[in-house]
C-alpha cells in the first residue's frame, strides 16, 4: 500500500508548495505596493527628491505610462525575470515623479508542505488499514492476497456464476461470459434484461431450465444474499456429459464387481473339489466354463466394433451372475466402428435398465439396412406405452440420484441424428434405437 501513496503524497506536497507560494506572493505583492506608495508620497513633499534616488525615485518627462492628472495616483506591477516590479507615480510640474521597486520571489521550504502532505497520508493510510481491518477481519495486505486468491478461484469455476442487484448484472465471471455470448472484455454492470432477457423474466429462488441467450438450454440456480441474487448456471449438455461419465464409472465398477464375483465363485467350487479328492468333476468344471468362454466368444463373433463387443462381454456376464439369459441376434458390421464410442454408451444405458427390469431373459438384436436399428428388450413388467417420462433426467423409481440412463441415450443418439422409443410387444419390453448411415 505504500508503493500505491508515494505520487499522490507528491502531488499534495506540490500543491500545498505551490498554495502557499501562491499566498505569499499575494501578501507579498500588497506590502510592496503599500511602501511603493508611501514612498512616493514622502518623495513628493521634498524639494529635490533626486536625492531618493538609490531607493528607486526619480523625476522624468516620460513615464511608463500617461501621466497621471494633477491631484491623481497611478501605480502598478510587473512580472520580470529578475522579480515582481512595483511602481507608483504623481504628477509634478514638467513630468511626474516615478518609484520603481523590484521585490524577489519568494520560494517557500518544500519541507512544510511535504510533511503536511505525509501527515495527511499516514491519517488516511491508518484510517483505510482500520476500515478494512473492521469490514474483512484482516490487515490491508492480507487482504489483498485473500481477495487474489478468491478471483483466481471465482475465475477458474467451470459453471457460470453471475451477481445480480436489482436488474444489473454486477458480476460474470469468465465461464458466465462464454455461457452468455459475451466478449472477454464486456465489463459489469451491464442490464441483466440485455444480456439474459430469460432470466429476467424469472428471479424466483430456486432451480429452473431456461434457455442462454446462444440458444442452447441450460439449468440455472437462483440463491439469494441480502440485496444481490446469485445465478449459477451451466448447459445442459455440459450436465448429460458429467452424469454420463458418473454412470460410466458406476457400470465399470458393476462389471468388474460381476466379474470377480462370478470368478470367485468358481475358485471356490474348485478349491472345494480339490479338496473332496473330486479331480474329475473339478477338471470338468473347469472345462465347462472354458466352454462357455467359447460360446460367449462365438456370441459375440458376429459384433466387428470393439467398443461394443467389450460392453457386450461385460453384460453377458452381468446377466450370467443374476441367472438371466442373454440372447444376441443379428449382426453389428464394423463400418459402425467410428461411432462405437456413442453406440456403446447408449446401449449400456440401454442394457443396464433391461438386467435390472428382466424377470429371466434379456436381448439385443441389431438390423442393418437405410442406417442401423438396434432393439433391448426384457421380459420384466414394463413402462406405459406413449410415455415421455421415463426420458426426463431424474426420473426413476429406484431412488434418488438415478434416472439418468434414458435421457442419456436418447440425447447422444439425437446428437447423431437418431432417436430411441419403446414399446410393448407381447411379454417384452422393447426399447429401439435409430441410426443413421455413418458419415465416410
Amino acid at each position: 500500500m505504500a508503493r500505491a501513496i508515494w505520487l499522490p503524497v507528491l502531488a499534495l506536497a506540490l500543491g500545498l508548495w505551490l498554495g502557499i507560494g501562491l499566498e505569499a506572493h499575494r501578501h507579498l505583492v500588497a506590502l510592496a505596493f503599500e511602501e511603493v506608495e508611501a514612498l512616493a508620497e514622502a518623495a513628493a513633499k521634498l524639494s529635490h527628491p533626486e536625492v531618493l534616488s538609490r531607493l528607486g525615485v526619480r523625476l522624468t518627462a516620460h513615464p511608463r505610462e500617461a501621466p497621471p492628472l494633477w491631484g491623481e495616483r497611478a501605480s502598478g506591477a510587473e512580472v520580470t525575470p529578475r522579480g515582481i516590479l512595483i511602481w507608483a507615480a504623481q504628477p509634478r510640474p514638467g513630468g511626474s515623479l516615478e518609484v520603481t521597486r523590484i521585490y524577489p520571489f519568494f520560494l517557500p521550504s518544500p519541507l512544510v508542505p511535504l510533511g503536511l502532505a505525509l501527515l495527511a497520508c499516514l491519517w488516511a493510510w491508518m484510517r483505510s488499514e482500520r476500515d478494512v481491518r473492521r469490514a474483512l477481519g484482516m490487515p490491508f495486505n492480507e487482504a489483498r492476497e485473500r481477495l487474489a486468491d478468491l478471483a483466481a478461484a471465482f475465475a477458474s469455476l467451470e459453471e457460470g456464476v453471475a451477481v445480480l442487484k436489482g436488474q444489473e448484472v454486477v458480476l460474470l465471471n469468465p465461464k458466465g461470459l462464454a455461457l452468455l455470448g459475451l466478449p472477454p472484455g464486456a465489463l459489469p454492470p451491464l442490464p441483466l434484461q440485455r444480456v439474459w432477457p430469460a432470466l429476467a423474466d424469472h428471479l424466483e429462488e430456486g432451480e429452473a431450465y431456461l434457455p442462454l441467450p446462444t440458444g442452447r438450454p441450460g439449468r440455472v440456480r437462483l440463491l439469494g444474499f441480502g440485496k444481490r441474487r446469485i445465478a449459477i448456471f451451466q448447459e445442459q449438455a455440459e450436465l448429460l456429459r458429467l452424469a454420463e461419465e458418473l454412470t460410466q464409472s458406476r457400470r465399470h465398477l458393476e462389471l468388474l464387481r460381476a466379474q470377480a464375483h462370478e470368478f470367485q465363485n468358481l475358485l471356490h467350487v474348485v478349491g472345494g473339489l480339490l479338496e473332496l479328492g473330486r479331480v474329475e468333476e473339478a477338471l470338468h468344471l473347469v472345462q465347462g466354463e472354458l466352454a462357455a468362454e467359447r460360446a460367449l466368444e462365438s456370441l459375440l463373433r458376429g459384433v466387428e466394433v470393439p467398443l461394443v463387443a467389450a460392453l457386450l462381454l461385460g453384460k453377458v456376464r452381468q446377466a450370467r451372475e443374476r441367472g438371466l439369459g442373454f440372447r444376441l441376434e443379428g449382426r453389428l458390421s464394423a463400418r459402425y466402428t467410428p461411432m462405437g464410442e456413442s453406440l456403446a454408451s447408449i446401449l449400456g444405458h440401454l442394457l443396464e435398465n433391461a438386467l435390472e427390469a428382466a424377470q429371466s431373459e434379456v436381448g439385443l438384436g441389431f438390423l442393418e439396412g437405410e442406417g442401423l436399428r438396434v432393439e433391448v428388450f426384457d421380459d420384466g413388467l414394463g413402462l406405459p406405452e406413449g410415455k415421455e417420462a421415463p426420458f426426463l433426467p431424474g426420473a426413476s423409481g429406484r431412488g434418488p440420484g438415478r434416472g439418468y440412463g434414458l435421457a442419456l441415450a436418447r440425447a447422444q443418439a439425437r446428437a447423431l441424428g437418431g432417436e430411441v422409443g419403446y414399446h410393448r410387444r407381447g411379454r417384452w419390453t422393447i426399447f429401439w434405437v435409430r441410426l443413421p448411415e455413418p458419415s465416410s
